[in-house]
């Protein structure tokens, strides 16, 4: 009798064993496994790109209605052709002067002729004069159209960049305190002299 006893509790231990499918595989479910994500409170890394601005920086630059600049015509006549250059000195260090328009003062007895100046002569609009270099002339030509007492002047516009404002100022001072020193010489023109026609005689009756 306890033999059978054993047995029996022996087989009901094995059917409840097979029936338990909390961590069975066969048709049993099972919850996975949580995952957790650490942070470190810290902003994610930028992308590692360079970027390069540069900046570009204006120059100080100045206008001058009257560029200080010497010079004389080749010779006397209707037709002239003056050199013209530099006056004002030495300029500073990155300064760069650049020839602009051309006219005359006053402008009623001599006209801008630039066929005056013959052969390869540079014209002074669009010279440059650079600080430490060799000067560089440019000629301008007239024609005199009108008789007059005043022999006029040449002047030339000029534009002005410099490295500092310092320095355009005292291109600025030289330029007002030499003005243009280049004119041409007014002279007589020639008049024309009309030869008087005769008139015949009416003879008179006699």
């Amino acid at each position: 009798m306890r033999t059978a006893m054993s047995t029996v509790v022996a087989i009901l231990m094995l059917v409840v064993g097979c029936s338990d499918t909390t961590t069975s595989g066969n048709g049993g479910s099972t919850t996975p496994p949580e995952t957790t994500e650490t942070t470190t409170g810290e902003p994610n890394p930028e992308p590692t790109t360079t970027e390069t601005t540069q900046t570009k920086q204006n120059k100080p630059a100045i206008s001058l209605a009257t560029a200080p600049v010497g010079g004389a015509p080749d010779e006397v006549g209707i037709e002239q052709c003056a050199s013209v250059a530099w006056l004002a000195g030495d300029l500073p260090d990155g300064t760069v002067v650049t020839f602009g328009a051309v006219h005359l003062e006053p402008d009623n007895i001599f006209e801008l002729y630039q066929q005056a100046c013959q052969g390869d002569r540079r014209q002074c609009p669009g010279l440059t004069v650079r600080a430490n270099t060799e000067p560089v002339s440019c000629y301008v030509g007239a024609k005199q159209v009108a008789n007059g007492t005043e022999d006029p002047n040449v002047v030339i516009e000029a534009e002005v960049s410099c490295d500092t404002e310092e320095d355009c100022r005292k291109v600025q001072q030289e330029a007002k305190k030499r003005g243009t020193q280049v004119e041409f010489i007014t002279g007589e023109l020639p008049t024309e002299t009309v030869e008087p026609t005769e008139t015949p005689e009416t003879p008179t009756d006699g």
